[in-house]
């Protein structure tokens, strides 16, 4: 179930950038995959380094459960968030550049 969500949300991540690259008249396509990038490399960075080995290190302890989903999940947001900051910081102060 998460692996689909993040898929919906790389989708819509990538038409949203694309979209807003259009309307301000910048290439649209490559702001597209930068969207990708932009969600899916710290997405993976941070299941890979933080959320597996966290998850890793409760298996034996008996409290497990919401905080162990949360933790499991967080990647998803990581990414999210990311994918935001993303397109606050760059792709909105990107100048046309050569008409």
């Amino acid at each position: 179930m998460p692996l689909l969500i993040s898929i919906l949300l790389t989708i819509g991540i990538i038409y949203w950038y694309y979209r807003t690259a259009e309307r301000l008249g910048l290439k649209s396509l490559h702001w597209g995959i930068a969207g990708a990038i932009a969600y899916q490399v710290p997405a993976w960075a941070w299941m890979i380094l933080v959320s597996k080995p966290y998850l890793s290190s409760l298996r034996g302890a008996t409290k497990t459960g919401m905080s162990a989903f949360l933790i499991g999940h967080s990647w998803i947001l990581v990414g999210a968030l990311c994918a935001l900051a993303v397109y606050k910081f760059f792709l909105l102060k990107a100048n046309v550049r050569g008409s």
